[in-house]
Parts: C-alpha cells; sequence; structure tokens
C-alpha cells in the first residue's frame, strides 16, 4: 500500500486519507484549545483543504475519462 499522494493523487483514498487526517488535526486541535483565533485559522485551513479537494477530485476524473 503506498501513501496518499498530494500533489498526484490518483485515486479516492487519496482524497479520503488527508480528509480524515485534516478531520483529526482538527478535532485534536480544538480539543486542546477552544480559542477564537484558533477557529479562524481552522476556517481557513479548512477552504484551503475543500479548495484541495476539488482539485484532486477534478483531477482523478480528467484521468478516468
Amino acid at each position: 500500500m503506498r501513501p496518499p499522494s498530494l500533489r498526484d493523487p490518483r485515486s479516492i483514498w487519496d482524497v479520503l486519507a488527508v480528509l480524515f487526517s485534516y478531520v483529526l488535526l482538527e478535532y485534536l486541535v480544538l480539543q486542546v484549545t477552544g480559542s477564537s483565533i484558533i477557529r479562524q485559522e481552522l476556517v481557513v485551513i479548512a477552504i484551503v483543504v475543500v479548495l484541495w479537494t476539488t482539485w484532486a477530485f477534478l483531477r482523478i476524473l480528467s484521468r478516468a475519462g
């Protein structure tokens, strides 16, 4: 089994691994600190993750078609 690739996602499993890692990171950070500044930073990171996910899905679909 290969590790997930951020630069060259090849399957849905790469995307799911990144999303699961982000959710776990966000959960752990919010458990340790509940600061509003930290929440704002996590929103910015969430936007980046959503944009990357969209790009990764489009890249995977373009290879399949």
